[in-house]
């Protein structure tokens, strides 16, 4: 119950900062540079902690356990900070529901993962969320023909990201702290080569709100991917995405075809999950 209640929240923040990324006038790269540097800063807080600092140090031995760890660091690095970076250009440039429908996707790209390639035990009810997400895959493309770049970009290199975190022990999450200060140089050069402007009180505002909500967003996200089962982390991340949708709408942008269709039928498999997840809670011990 502890994991579900802390992927709920990292969802709620998300959808937040989504929002809050769609009302700024900075541009993408701006945003994702400042992102960057206030989530450093608040990981650098973090490091007081006595249990930061031995997560940090646990992060330390795994990585130089293996020549190659610091080289699959590295990927996992990239694979990340692209995220980072879209997740703040969709909702700026018309790309809302795109990156929404890739949020949708990736569940069950995870649940997937999770029982082919560790193993994981999925639930008759967690299979039938499956097939119903599947069901709304398949109207949508039958409707639209073609899915954007920010879908497939978001759905599979993600889903590799937290196999990979899983699979070789580096799902601490004091471990995007160290992804975000392997970003800070990229950050900073972003920073430095953006156009010149009076930034507003409430813009910086903005940039510093967004950068705090994605360093504890992304912690209870990582946390929740430790704490969870891979199918059931999976499965709820269908929350996050019903919030992207209903941001992407209030931005301004539209549902066609098929897509009432399609968010309907998510809809019955959010509330599938949800009885399956009520039903356990209850399940005595």
């Amino acid at each position: 119950m502890r994991g579900v209640v802390v992927s709920l929240s990292a969802s709620a923040l998300f959808g937040g900062m989504f929002y809050l990324a769609g009302l700024l006038s900075s541009s993408a790269e701006a945003v994702f540079g400042w992102r960057v540097l206030v989530t450093l800063l608040c990981y650098g807080g973090a490091l007081a902690h006595p249990s930061a600092r031995r997560g940090l140090r646990r992060l330390w031995r795994r990585l130089s356990s293996r020549w190659w760890m610091p080289l699959l660091a590295l990927l996992l690095t990239l694979i990340v900070g692209v995220q980072l970076w879209l997740f703040m250009w969709a909702p700026m440039h018309g790309h809302g529901l795109d990156a929404s429908l890739g949020y949708l996707l990736l569940p069950i790209v995870l649940v997937l993962c999770g029982r082919f390639l560790l193993g994981a035990q999925v639930s008759l009810a967690q299979w039938v969320v499956v097939a119903l997400a599947a069901i709304a895959v398949v109207v949508k493309l039958m409707a639209t023909p073609q899915l954007s770049w920010v879908t497939l970009a978001i759905c599979f290199p993600y889903a590799l990201y937290f196999v990979l975190r899983q699979r070789f022990g580096l799902d601490e999450p004091i471990t995007f702290g160290a992804e975000i200060a392997a970003m800070t140089p990229v950050a900073i050069l972003l920073l430095v080569t953006a156009p010149r402007g009076t930034i507003s009180a409430a813009e910086l505002a903005g940039l510093f709100a967004v950068g705090f909500a994605s360093a504890l967003a992304m912690t209870l996200y990582l946390a929740a991917s430790s704490l969870l089962s891979m199918p059931l982390f999976g499965l709820l991340g269908y929350v996050e995405p019903v919030f992207l949708v209903a941001v992407a709408l209030l931005l301004g942008e539209r549902m066609h075809g098929a897509d009432g269709v399609v968010y309907g039928i998510l809809a019955a498999a959010l509330t599938v999950l949800a009885s399956d997840g009520f039903k356990g809670a209850r399940r005595p011990r």
